[in-house]
């Protein structure tokens, strides 16, 4: 059962992947300047981590995640006041740490001793990764090999998105996928190119989960031209 309602007066608590922390503190600035009077409260992590918080009970008005598969389930087990809506997208890309290392093209992630640094299997990024893995595998010689070779490299698993990246900026890891538009907002990683085959795009869903007008406002809010905006001035495209 959804959360129990919230009034006009009331600050919005909104539960976001980590990888929309840098978007999330513009969005809420545009936000507070249509709606002065409904501050908002974020919290980020893991998309996986928030839907499980949520599950436990805790007091989120408002879920926006790195998948459609979080707040779909969270809609089916009626723990929502309404159904998701997907307000943007990224692409996945390949990131190394910006000074030449051992990583400079993608075959290099099967290179013995590269590191490899993942994300914890729940996590979103962690199936597109996997999805773009399974696209460049395909366009190499022995796709078998190179799959199991890759694996072999990961180092480690993180939290989150956004300590996969840290990881790398600091040079604790040679390579890592994450979202393009963390990448954008890192001056510390390049970009490694990916062939045109891989090509894997993530979906963002938000899904109101207290009762109330201004849960639903702010939903709605975030697929109308000024979120629209300010997500793609941070390099993320349009949801609908």
């Amino acid at each position: 059962m959804a959360c129990s309602g919230d009034d006009a007066s009331d600050d919005l608590t909104v539960f976001a992947a980590a990888s929309l922390r840098d978007v999330v503190e513009d969005l809420e600035t545009a936000w507070l300047s249509d709606h002065p009077d409904l501050p908002l409260t974020v919290a980020t992590e893991a998309s996986n981590v928030l839907a499980a918080q949520i599950r436990e009970g805790a007091p989120a008005d408002v879920l926006m995640s790195a998948d459609t598969v979080r707040p779909q389930e969270l809609s089916d087990d009626g723990l929502t006041a309404a159904g998701p809506i997907t307000f943007a997208r990224s692409r996945i890309a390949l990131v190394a740490p910006i000074e030449a290392g051992a990583v400079q093209t993608a075959a290099d992630l099967a290179v013995p001793g590269v590191r490899l640094v993942g994300v914890s299997a729940a996590a979103p990024i962690a199936r597109y990764a996997g999805e773009a893995l399974e696209q460049l595998a395909a366009t190499m010689p022995w796709p078998q090999e190179f799959s199991q070779a890759v694996t072999a490299n990961i180092v480690s698993r993180e939290d989150n998105v956004r300590a996969a990246l840290a990881k790398v900026e600091l040079g604790e890891g040679d390579a890592a996928f994450v979202y393009t538009t963390d990448l954008l907002g890192s001056e510390d990683v390049r970009e490694v190119p990916l062939p045109a085959a891989v090509d894997v795009t993530a979906e963002y869903a938000a899904v109101q989960i207290s009762e109330g007008a201004s849960a639903a406002a702010f939903v709605a809010w975030l697929g109308e031209p000024r979120a629209s905006a300010v997500l793609a001035s941070a390099g993320f495209e349009a949801g609908r």
